[in-house]
């Protein structure tokens, strides 16, 4: 496939699995565990202990779309693709990783924090952009992604780094193309154990999740520690009392009359 049929491979299910244990043989564990679950994209960092020899042994799986993450240079985007990675993503915007990519048809999934980074990537020919950090200085998370969204458009973003149980909602009403969840999705205390039916069905509940949310939230979000917000009904409601109702005037409401009474009215 070429980048952008890759791209819109992962997109289809917004879920990107980040694979980053202390050995192999825990890293196949997940990937087993986690295509199980439905998960379609993986990303194996290149951080794990045999990093490459673990793409060799998933480059002929045909029910998960892996991938190399935590590429920093052309060098490494080079090996891992002759090892079998599917795409390339870095936690950060290096020019000649993107050239790379662009030579062996992979696609490639760079990172960026700021306006011009993103776009820079972009025009360098991401078909996808990683915001990594998200949750940047502590003023990064939704609400500067929806400030991008709202400055820039047509923009394929993926959010990646800061994704907690407490914003994971709210990323999901943004035009996010794609999540990459590491901890939040696979849990090292899980990997740690070997619980790999455990990983299975949290993973299988985050698949059901981001595709209708509001068909599984009241079961999805106790599982991530989320209380569902309340809706509201009219016995939650606090009615207007009539000594409040008789009493507001809109800013606009000029009263009515036969004359001219500006300078009443300003008064």
């Amino acid at each position: 496939m070429i980048p952008r049929e890759i791209v819109s491979v992962m997109g289809r299910k917004r879920l990107v699995a980040e694979v980053r244990t202390e050995t192999a043989i825990q890293a196949l564990g997940v990937v087993d565990a986690l295509a199980e679950a439905g998960v379609q994209t993986i990303e194996v960092s290149l951080a794990i202990p045999g990093a490459q020899e673990i793409l060799g042994h998933l480059r002929q799986r045909q029910d998960v779309l892996v991938g190399a993450g935590s590429v920093v240079d052309a060098q490494q985007a080079r090996e891992a693709i002759a090892f079998g990675a599917r795409y390339i993503a870095s936690p950060i915007l290096n020019m000649e990783l993107l050239h790379a990519c662009r030579e062996a048809n992979v696609a490639c999934v760079p990172g960026a924090l700021t306006p011009s980074e993103i776009m820079a990537a972009q025009r360098a020919g991401a078909e996808m952009v990683k915001i990594f950090p998200a949750e940047a200085f502590g003023v990064g998370g939704p609400d500067y992604v929806r400030a991008l969204f709202r400055q820039i458009t047509h923009l394929s973003l993926q959010v990646s780094g800061g994704v907690t149980a407490e914003n994971f909602v709210e990323y999901l009403e943004l035009p996010v193309r794609t999540f990459a969840l590491g901890d939040l999705l696979v849990p090292p205390m899980l990997v740690e154990r070997g619980a790999w039916p455990a990983i299975t069905s949290r993973a299988h509940a985050f698949v059901e999740f981001i595709a209708s949310p509001h068909e599984y939230a009241a079961r999805f979000l106790p599982m991530i520690g989320v209380a569902p917000k309340p809706r509201p009904t009219p016995a939650t409601q606090r009615p207007i009392s009539e000594e409040a109702a008789s009493s507001f005037k809109p800013l606009d409401s000029k009263p009515a009359s036969g004359k001219n009474d500006t300078e009443g009215w300003l008064r």
